[in-house]
């Protein structure tokens, strides 16, 4: 039974190594994507690579929580190392709906904590840096895919799985954060 319990932590510890190294490689690949603003994978095998860094604040401009860095796409291996963009919809700071995926129970557990009012920071690859204020929070079904469609407008939709705390992997309720943008500070290159 020791032995049973050791190689279960030892393999536990494992997984939370590899989870903060992939962070740390996901990060190195979005500063080379915004030196030259072509996709690096964050490893040679991965089949995403990451497309903005996203910040939250509360509405006196205070830090909610450690940058997240999205990736390009929502397949359930993206999202295993964090949030994705939906790719049928505008990317961070184009025109339309900006959509961004992720786990309740691992990057987006803090969307709980989140007010009307709050800000979300969204950098995009060019440098640019779209600051977006939480307009509304909902629960919708699963089956509300009118959450995903483009709309006239600039706007943030992000998407997780509810209740946050569910015991059920297959939850058939969304919880959704919208945002619009209120500034957009565009890179000074010389």
């Amino acid at each position: 039974m020791l032995l049973l319990a050791l190689l279960l932590l030892a393999k536990g510890g494992y997984m939370h190594a590899k989870a903060h190294f992939a962070q740390f490689l996901i990060e190195r690949a979005f500063e080379q994507t915004l030196v030259d603003q072509k996709p690096h994978k964050p490893w040679s095998w991965a089949d995403t690579h990451p497309v903005a860094k996203m910040r939250f604040y509360d509405s006196h401009d205070q830090i909610k929580q450690k940058a997240l860095f999205v990736l390009a796409g929502v397949s359930g291996r993206t999202l295993a190392f964090g949030p994705g963009l939906y790719l049928a919809g505008a990317h961070a700071g184009e025109l339309g709906n900006t959509v961004i995926a992720g786990h309740r129970d691992s990057h987006f557990i803090n969307l709980q904590y989140l007010h009307i009012g709050d800000k979300i920071e969204l950098q995009n690859i060019k440098g640019a840096i779209i600051e977006y204020q939480i307009t509304d929070l909902r629960v919708v079904d699963e089956t509300q895919v009118e959450e995903l469609a483009m709309t006239p407008d600039e706007r943030l939709t992000l998407i997780t799985c509810y209740p946050f705390y569910g015991i059920s992997a297959n939850a058939r309720m969304r919880y959704i954060v919208e945002a619009k943008p209120i500034k957009v500070n565009k890179p000074q290159f010389i």
